[in-house]
């Protein structure tokens, strides 16, 4: 949880930006994942782009969600990296 405060003080751009080998916030391409989208009603004009970050190197799993301006809302903590098991 600390994690995710330290993050939820950066900008929108701060965040896309970031080349850090621990956050790697990119965007979600729901083809190459174990899901067709987040499943939430009216997703469609709720969400431009869907994105996923990590809390740290290799742990913690990540976090997806996606932004409308510069807020972020987490749909999915996913601690097992489960969305992209469908590449195992």
């Amino acid at each position: 949880m600390e994690r995710l405060k330290a993050i939820s003080g950066l900008s929108k751009q701060e965040l896309l930006v970031n080349r850090s080998q621990t956050l790697r916030c990119h965007p979600i391409k729901w083809e190459d994942t174990s899901e067709s989208g987040f499943g939430l009603s009216n997703e469609e004009q709720l969400v431009d782009t869907p994105y996923q970050f990590s809390l740290s190197s290799n742990e913690h799993g990540r976090v997806h969600g996606f932004f409308i301006d510069e807020i972020f809302y987490i749909v999915w903590l996913d601690a097992d990296h489960l969305l992209y098991s469908a590449q195992a």
